[in-house]
């Protein structure tokens, strides 16, 4: 029989902060203090996208929820409520709003990894979000709801295995991820060097030695034009190199259909795509077709832009906050995921706009494809498709074996807590996986 402990008398902190005086407007863009928000803890790791600063005087008005070293941090309000990580060590000093709790467990009788992973089973997940849906007005858990969280009373040294065997998991789906924003700013800073900033046509002007291989640097023109573009190329609008793909599939047609799902809550995560049964389903999609690029339309500002596995196992279908593009000939997919991604291309984008609210911001599919969006030439196309195209190869082969770590780590999370799989067996499995 499993033995529980109560998680309240074995913390040494339980608490959330607050909004600094001044509210986000009082932020800084850089400082001695980070403020942890609700969007920077995800159930997969710690995130940096949208971290706050704060100073000396703001971060001393909160030093009752002062985050230390190995702190787990929970989400207890809003549509993100029961979102788990620990802290980042690069994120401290820091504090927290009002939105994160701390939750710091003695460490000689909990592991806060462990408890970490026991916030993340689906029992305890769903335990949290049916607490949290209680309450009168928005979703919340109080302080009073986690000191009453019961754990399995697990001795520490067996915590400690299992956390570490689930760690490890995590640890190589987080080593792919970083991975995968080497090869994707690698391929951005390529394509902006050559159809953007012109760089090699610049440097050949200025007498520069050559950064380029020879037979790169031979294909690039020795001067700008008139218009102040590479001798020779050209102007593109979207239309021209890409074709927007507008077939959805609604609710019925996917209901006897296991579909790979497209998302902006998976993307906003950092998640691959869900596999979804089409009966769960309960909107149109976008059907995405073979060897798309997706952009979504929705508030620009945050650059979303997805490149598909081409596996074509499943159907693919997408929000239709997505746009599906593939490319005309002339162009690549590579070309294409890349000039979605560049900063120019978003600040166009964002000038597009429609909507007061930024949850509201669209852009119009069809004045999109006629803006002009590329300078270049179908060789350099090509070239650079050729050049790119195993960085994202490389992306989306570290993606696909981070779907197949994390199925197995959702696997054993579960069966380890409960103690129905012990850690020597887990290691075997994982072993059988890494094959």
């Amino acid at each position: 029989m499993t033995k529980w402990l109560r998680l309240g008398d074995y913390c040494l902190k339980i608490g959330s902060g607050a909004t600094p005086r001044g509210g986000k407007e009082a932020y800084l863009a850089e400082g001695p203090f980070s403020l942890v928000r609700s969007q920077n803890v995800l159930n997969d790791r710690f995130s940096f996208g949208g971290l706050a600063f704060i100073s000396q005087a703001q971060a001393d008005q909160l030093s009752n929820v002062e985050v230390q070293m190995g702190d787990v941090l929970l989400n207890i309000t809003g549509d993100s409520v029961a979102r788990v990580c620990q802290v980042d060590p690069a994120v401290l000093p820091a504090r927290v709003n009002q939105h994160v709790a701390i939750v710091r467990p003695n460490p000689e009788v909990i592991d806060a990894r462990f408890l970490r992973y026991f916030f993340v089973s689906p029992e305890m997940q769903a335990h949290m979000l049916g607490l949290a849906a209680s309450g009168a007005t928005r979703n919340a858990l109080t302080k009073g709801m986690i000191e009453k969280f019961e754990i399995p009373a697990v001795p520490l040294p067996e915590q400690r295995a299992i956390a570490a065997t689930l760690g490890a998991l995590d640890d190589k789906i987080e080593l792919n991820r970083r991975m995968n924003e080497t090869l994707e700013a690698m391929a951005r800073a390529l394509f902006r060097d050559w159809f953007v900033d012109f760089g090699p046509t610049r440097a050949k002007m200025a007498g520069t030695a050559p950064y380029l291989s020879p037979d790169l640097w031979f294909l690039f023109p020795d001067s700008l034009d008139d218009a102040g573009k590479p001798e020779g190329w050209k102007i593109f609008n979207l239309g021209q190199i890409a074709e927007h793909h507008t077939k959805t599939l609604t609710p019925a047609k996917m209901a006897e259909l296991e579909v790979e799902h497209f998302s902006l809550p998976a993307y906003d995560k950092g998640q691959i795509p869900a596999i979804d049964h089409g009966a769960s389903i309960k909107s149109n999609k976008t059907l995405v077709p073979a060897e798309a690029v997706l952009l979504s339309k929705l508030n620009p500002e945050i650059p979303r832009v997805w490149m598909p596995e081409t596996h074509r196992r499943l159907q693919q279908v997408s929000s239709t906050e997505f746009l599906a593009y593939t490319a005309k000939a002339g162009a690549g997919r590579c070309l294409l995921f890349c000039l979605f991604s560049d900063q120019g291309f978003r600040e166009m984008l964002h000038g597009m706009v429609t909507g007061t609210s930024k949850s509201h911001q669209r852009i119009s599919p069809p004045s999109l494809l006629g803006r002009e969006v590329i300078t270049g030439a179908q060789e350099m196309f090509d070239v650079f498709e050729q050049l790119v195209a195993p960085f994202l190869k490389r992306v989306r082969e570290n993606r696909a074996e981070s779907r197949t770590l994390a199925q197995t780590r959702d696997l054993l999370l579960p069966r380890l807590m409960s103690g129905e799989v012990r850690v020597a067996e887990a290691a075997r499995a994982m072993e059988e996986t890494a094959r």
